[in-house]
């Protein structure tokens, strides 16, 4: 007998974002597994789970990455996404989120049996305006005809105003033993919909019996007579438009026939037909609308399509990110006879689960990767060291890397990078590099303006600092969010760099810092985004230092200070005339009365703050 299983999270096998830091219970991804332990509370808990970003805020500074052009995505482009195992594979009728904080963000549910064969079960926009309540959203899953074991749940939060937080993840589905069972699972499940039975409300016992008795000999056999019925009448319809299209299609031979002389002039000027009579830059301009699955569809028409849908013109920009669940070993083998002229790749969540191994990536890379300027590798699991000294070696043009999340990568592969001295943006962000590695990295990367080390915690970030002071005083941007022991004598080094306009140390100060803040805002003007999350120490000095040094700033984030009063902060709202973004939420000396005071008098500023549900101290 089949039997329904509700199943919570068992294993969460991968995520590109989280709030908390690995190997901390507070705001982290494994917060996810297991039944739900804040619901039906509202607010913001340390044991939920919490990626580390929310809004446009990040996307909005000048130092912000871009993305590679996707002129036609698949699907709508989302921020972040987590993978969650569960015990036992079913066939999905319902999944059950538990939103315990700014719920509305998931926008898409895959379904995969081992991470093969990817399936989206539900795919919708982000919901906005929602109360500020929890909630459990059981999105309209489709029903698919494979057995499930492994979720993909990807979130875009940029329209929302705070950061969103899961507390549990239900997989509610049915075992379906039996040929007959997988064979009609369409139709059963599609009769489960019209019985309520994936509905939230009903009971264990309810679901268990309605399956039981849509299984019965008795059902099946009026399903197999209801889908030889459709068939036929299938058949009977497709047979009435071909008769309905007849007299058009005789209408354009008689046409055709009466113009015989301009067709024959045709055929000798041409074999393709009139695609021939466009000019060749007409036609890759149309192509090139087109989204890469597209192409390759095309491809396979004509031999006269196939040559201008392999044009490498076509495919000098590649985001693959956005087409993840298609992106195997026998892509890149497709591809790379395209490639020739690649100069833009973001491989970004591809290749888990072994969809893709070290040595295709390499023979990839090997033939199209002499011309590229940029590469973006963030949660691609199969990148090991020996793709690293690929990269080192043939990508001597490359100006744009991102590894974030790759987790196999040593001293060893990273110490290749040396040899790519022509970096402008680097993006390590929780990755396995020490000091002494990066330090040598650094001292070859003189052109170095972009630098991510977030959540890199095996780093000393005062010797980081001290070494960027010394090897690239060009540097624009760097993010250090949750790494450790910046002091300052940090701060001292940066206050050298006068090129820095986004520096975001949130969770990385330690100590008392007046001295160096001061230092650093006089010798950094330009900053426009300065993050200093949850610098319990700032002081209403430390902001006045800010307030007359900072004028171009945009975006400051102070939250979880604990002396900094209302009128230090409302001198920066005075002064700060480009201010956008003021992060002051969990200040111990600043409440809901004063935001609202602030709002209403700066409406250009979006202040964070006053939240009635704060417990945000970790």
């Amino acid at each position: 007998m089949p039997c329904v299983l509700d199943q919570f999270v068992k294993e969460v096998e991968n995520f590109s974002s989280q709030y908390g830091s690995d190997g901390s219970i507070s705001y982290v991804a494994n917060n996810i597994i297991g039944k739900p332990n804040l619901y039906p509370e509202y607010g913001d808990f340390s044991s939920a789970y919490c990626m580390q970003s929310y809004g446009n805020w990040w996307t909005k500074c000048d130092t912000s990455f871009y993305p590679i052009e996707d002129p036609q995505p698949l699907l709508p482009p989302s921020v972040d996404f987590i993978d969650l195992r569960y015990e036992s594979p079913v066939y999905p009728i319902r999944v059950d989120f538990y939103e315990t904080y700014n719920a509305g963000s998931v926008v898409r549910v895959w379904g995969s049996l081992e991470g093969r064969d990817w399936m989206l079960l539900w795919s919708g926009d982000p919901q906005l305006g929602l109360k500020a309540a929890a909630r459990i959203f059981s999105p309209p899953i489709t029903q698919p005809h494979r057995l499930v074991n492994i979720l993909r749940v990807e979130f875009d939060h940029r329209h929302h105003s705070y950061y969103s937080e899961l507390d549990a993840v239900l997989l509610v589905g049915s075992t379906h033993i039996g040929n007959k069972s997988y064979e009609f699972g369409g139709s059963i499940t599609t009769q489960v919909m019209k019985l309520g039975l994936h509905t939230a409300n009903i009971c264990e016992d309810d679901i268990l019996a309605g399956i039981q008795f849509l299984l019965s000999e008795e059902n099946l056999l009026k399903l197999i007579e209801e889908e030889h019925n459709d068939e036929k009448e299938g058949e009977e319809e497709l047979l009435r438009e071909e008769k309905a299209d007849m007299p058009e299609f005789e209408s354009k031979e008689t046409y055709a026939l009466s113009n015989e002389n301009q067709i024959e002039a045709l055929d000798m000027r041409t074999s393709g037909g009139y695609f021939d009579l466009l000019p060749e830059e007409l036609i890759l301009y149309i192509l090139k609308q087109l989204d890469i699955r597209s192409l390759c569809h095309l491809s396979q028409t004509c031999k006269l399509l196939q040559k201008y849908a392999s044009d490498p013109f076509l495919y000098m920009k590649l985001n693959l990110k956005n087409c993840w669940w298609l992106i195997k070993n026998s892509t890149l083998d497709c591809l790379r006879s395209r490639c020739s002229l690649l100069l833009c790749l973001d491989l970004s969540w591809c290749g888990s689960y072994n969809a893709l191994d070290a040595e295709t990536f390499m023979e990839f890379i090997h033939t199209c990767g002499r011309q590229l300027t940029i590469l973006r590798l963030n949660n691609c699991h199969f990148v090991d060291n020996y793709c690293l000294y690929m990269i080192a070696n043939v990508c001597l043009t490359l100006q744009e890397l991102s590894l974030a999340n790759c987790n196999k990568v040593d001293h060893l592969g990273f110490g290749e990078l040396k040899k790519a001295r022509g970096l402008s943006r680097l993006d390590l962000s929780r990755t396995r590099i020490d000091f002494h590695t990066l330090q040598l990295l650094l001292q070859h990367a003189g052109n170095l303006q972009y630098l991510s080390l977030n959540n890199c915690v095996q780093l000393d970030m005062d010797e980081v600092a001290l070494t960027l002071a010394t090897f690239n005083r060009g540097l624009r941007s760097l993010h250090a969010w949750k790494t450790h022991s910046l002091t300052t004598l940090g701060l001292r080094a940066l206050a050298c760099i006068p090129t820095l306009e986004d520096l975001d140390l949130g969770w990385a100060l330690s100590g008392v810092i007046t001295e160096g803040l001061s230092e650093l805002v006089r010798g950094c003007k330009n900053l426009q985004r300065l993050y200093l999350t949850a610098l319990r120490t700032l002081t209403d000095h430390d902001l006045n230092q800010l307030t007359s040094q900072s004028s171009q700033l945009t975006q400051l984030d102070i939250m979880g200070t604990r002396n900094v009063t209302p009128d230090a902060i409302y001198r920066l709202l005075q002064s700060c005339k480009h201010l956008e973004l003021l992060d002051v939420g969990f200040c111990e000396q600043i409440n809901s009365t004063f935001i609202k005071q602030w709002t209403n008098q700066f409406p250009h500023v979006e202040i964070k703050g006053g939240l009635r549900h704060q417990v945000r101290i970790i």
